[in-house]
């Protein structure tokens, strides 16, 4: 190889080390904690809990509810009482578009980022979930009819689960075709207001329940296995298990915190996670995290590239 040549090469490798640092550096791991309160999505240390700022407030959504990031951790879409699904840059907050924006459209409690391509939102006035575009926000079709949707999750085997708050129930879908799989009752039936789900590595499932205050927990054929609760809450709502530490956090409205919980004794670890608390009634949660396939493959293509010019050279 000629002198060259070999600049060349090692140009290559400083410019896909900038790409490295301008692609994965940005998305740094944090909590992202709504309120339909102050109509802000905060934003806290995910290990510490600790208070970092603002991270953006809601464009034309009023009322947010549920919080949910793409694979990558960079893009974040936030649900409301009504106004449409807002959608931001996840890292700096930055507002980009709105899904089916309006002053009538009711209840559009989370946005789902879909095995489509596309953008599910769970429509209230509609009552079923629906697919937008993820680049012009067009419609696109309705996914599955369900009684006043609240949260939805794909799970560890590809399905969509969503929640009913209305009816009380889950229901599990064919996450592309929406063909129903299975549906079954919360304890309490209607009343207890079945708010977001979650799942443990067992495939165990994690269910919230607003109205009767627990986390209902099934094993992978929908047995009821038992529940679990936090000290001194009254309004159960977003859950996650965070992809740092394994624990189990879910947001509580009448405390106004986030409450921790074992993953394995389903004891609970902190009743005031968030330092300081937000001070006002907020909804649900997200953990961001970078996608650790982007920087496998970068780091791959950065090794190859300096093993063939240490060869040549």
């Amino acid at each position: 190889m000629t002198i060259f040549n070999i600049r060349i090469v090692r140009l290559l490798v400083l410019v896909l080390g900038i790409a490295l640092m301008t692609l994965v550096a940005p998305v740094s791991a944090g909590l992202l904690v709504s309120s339909d309160v102050f109509n802000v999505v905060g934003e806290y240390h995910p290990t510490t809990g600790a208070y970092l700022g603002p991270l953006t407030p809601s464009v034309n959504g009023v009322g947010q509810l549920g919080v949910k990031l793409n694979a990558a951790g960079d893009r974040m879409l936030v649900g409301h009482f009504n106004g449409g699904v807002d959608e931001f840059d996840a890292n700096t907050g930055a507002f980009i578009k709105t899904y089916n924006p309006g002053s009538s459209v009711g209840t559009q409690w989370a946005g789902l980022y879909a095995p489509t391509g596309g953008v599910y939102l769970s429509s209230w006035a509609t009552n079923d979930v629906r697919e937008y575009d993820a680049v012009t926000g067009a419609f696109i079709r309705v996914v599955t009819a369900i009684t006043s949707p609240s949260d939805m999750r794909i799970g560890p085997n590809g399905n969509l689960y969503i929640g009913s708050y209305g009816g009380g129930f889950v229901m599990e879908v064919d996450a592309t075709s929406g063909a129903l799989i299975n549906q079954w009752s919360q304890p309490g039936g209607g009343q207890s207001r079945t708010n977001d789900i979650d799942f443990l590595p067992s495939g165990e499932i994690l269910v919230t329940a607003m109205g009767t205050n627990k986390v209902f927990r099934y094993d992978t054929s929908y047995n009821l296995l038992g529940f679990f609760a936090g000290t001194g809450w009254g309004n159960t709502h977003g859950i996650e298990v965070s992809p740092i530490d394994g624990n189990i956090y879910v947001v509580d409205g009448i405390s106004s915190q986030v409450h921790a919980f074992d993953p394995v004794t389903f004891t609970e670890i902190d009743s005031a996670f968030l330092n300081p608390g937000p001070g006002g009634k907020i909804v649900d949660l997200a953990f961001r995290v970078p996608e650790p396939a982007t920087l496998g493959l970068l780091l791959s293509g950065m090794m190859l590239i300096r093993r063939r010019s240490s060869r040549k050279a």
